[in-house]
């Protein structure tokens, strides 16, 4: 059982690899990894570290490529910590009452997973993994990066002034 193992060992912060796809997509088990590192994250200080091509790496110096990837993951952090994400809650309830919009709608860094939004069709972007967990977790399909494409309503936690682009002619930003 992980959770008596950690307990027994007592450490002063816990490090996840993040299982990103090569792309940089999330995953199924990227949610899977994150749900497991948000319990441990009420107990403990806990990471999650980008663990893309540390399997790779792992294959080609030892047949125990997963022991080699956790020792890559913790060197990275050790190294340099800022390069993993702090597990938190990032959730804030926004009082934020809609409309039914008929086009598309991109949440972007918004904090609010439970916002209740009815659309044609609702884009989900967020470096934020554990919100990306959280949206997951609500039946959205979320992404890392923006991509081309026109919005007619953009609902925005950060970086406003970045989103004109990605609106249509008459399509509206909401910046919090």
């Amino acid at each position: 059982n992980l959770k008596e193992f950690i307990r027994k060992l007592k450490p002063d912060k816990i490090i996840f690899g993040l299982p990103l796809s090569m792309s940089g997509k999330y995953t199924q088990q990227t949610f899977k990894t994150i749900a497991v590192a948000f319990k441990f994250s009420k107990e403990y200080e806990t990471y999650l570290c980008d663990e893309r091509l540390t399997t790779k790496i792992g294959e080609r110096i030892s047949k125990k490529d997963d022991a080699v990837s956790a020792a890559l993951i913790f060197q990275s952090f050790f190294e340099n910590s800022s390069v993993c994400e702090k597990v938190t809650d990032p959730r804030k309830k926004v009082d934020l009452t809609l409309e039914k919009v008929t086009g598309e709608v991109l949440l972007y860094e918004f904090p609010d997973p439970s916002l209740n939004i009815e659309a044609r069709e609702v884009d989900v972007v967020t470096k934020n993994p554990v919100l990306a967990y959280f949206y997951s977790k609500n039946g959205y399909f979320v992404e890392r990066e923006l991509r081309e494409k026109k919005y007619d309503l953009i609902i925005s936690g950060k970086n406003c002034e970045e989103l004109n682009k990605y609106l249509k002619e008459n399509g509206r930003l909401v910046c919090l």
